[in-house]
């Protein structure tokens, strides 16, 4: 294990750590106690709603420019083996580096599966901001103003990169210089493949729009079970693109103790108790990993499953275009 990993794991404990110390245990524990498990088990079935969409924004990723053909069972069990990943391996980075991998061993090209990837991860970003810019005018009662000018500011200039990028894009103001070099030309030219068409960009992007409304659904209707008055606040709703935003960053094991520190900090802006934040927050991810262990039980089970990990091209015919 690398520096990288011990410190993404030491990052994780130290927050977790950090926050115990001012939790009243006692509370926690009753909070367990009372964990409403139809809730938490409608909570994971809509996650796999979620997962659903992101194998199909992972489909038309994959087929973006009409050389590949990978089907959506296909595509589903790509997702389901990243899922995976980023369990068993510190970072998210376990769960872009499988889903690369068997994209390539089912006939996608290299570049194209590293385009992908990169456009499958950039879409879920621009949802998260997305839902993060529409809900800010829900936030000025509750977010200090230098905070929010901050966010503002940082959602903005997001929003403006993209834009200014399609510009440029467009416009072939670094034609010549991308011309000058075989492997930017290429490498240009399978961006045009993504950029260029429409139809799949707006498809994707709804597939994670709706993917990100599904995980918002499902933190929800955890919440329900944990502080149901605070929960049921359209302030509530507003938060939480933001507070997935943050637990988004790569600096720790899959994400625990960075998404509990901005639950915590987040809705206690609400009213939520730290105890009640804390715990909702632990029963998101819990419910994250369930969620594909109960959809991708059945596919590890199957006596087929080597030969989908293992692929049908061969090493030659993968690693053209």
């Amino acid at each position: 294990m690398n520096i990288k990993n011990l410190i993404r794991i030491a990052v994780s404990l130290v927050i977790i750590v950090a926050l115990f110390l001012h939790l009243d245990l006692r509370i926690l524990l009753q909070k367990t106690l009372q964990l409403d498990i139809r809730l938490f088990l409608l909570s994971v079935g809509i996650l796999i709603i979620q997962i659903f969409f992101l194998s199909l924004r992972w489909q038309e990723c994959l087929n973006a420019g009409g050389r590949n053909s990978i089907s959506f069972k296909t595509s589903f069990l790509m997702n389901i083996a990243g899922c995976f990943a980023n369990m068993f391996f510190v970072a998210s980075i376990g769960g872009i580096v499988a889903k690369s991998v068997l994209a390539v061993r089912h006939g996608v090209s290299l570049m194209h599966a590293i385009f992908a990837t990169i456009f499958d991860r950039f879409l879920t970003l621009l949802a998260l901001v997305i839902f993060s810019a529409t809900a800010t005018p829900f936030l000025l009662s509750v977010i200090d103003k230098n905070l929010m000018f901050l966010l503002t500011i940082i959602m903005g200039v997001f929003l403006l990169s993209i834009f200014l990028f399609f510009i440029v894009i467009k416009a072939g103001v670094a034609r010549n210089y991308i011309l000058s070099s075989r492997r930017r030309s290429r490498i240009a030219a399978k961006a045009r493949i993504f950029l260029k068409n429409k139809s799949m960009i707006i498809k994707t992007l709804f597939h994670s729009l709706m993917a990100q409304t599904a995980f918002f659904m499902s933190v929800y209707i955890l919440a329900l079970g944990v502080d149901p008055q605070n929960a049921n606040n359209i302030v509530f709703f507003a938060l939480l693109p933001i507070l997935a935003l943050v637990a988004s960053l790569p600096i720790s094991y899959g994400g625990w103790g960075v998404r509990e520190g901005a639950f915590v900090f987040g809705l206690s802006l609400i009213g939520f108790s730290m105890e009640n934040a804390f715990m909702l927050s632990m029963q998101v991810g819990l419910a994250s990993i369930v969620a594909p262990f109960v959809i991708g039980l059945p596919f590890l089970l199957r006596d087929d499953l080597k030969e989908f990990l293992i692929g049908s091209k061969s090493k030659h015919e993968r690693f053209q275009g």
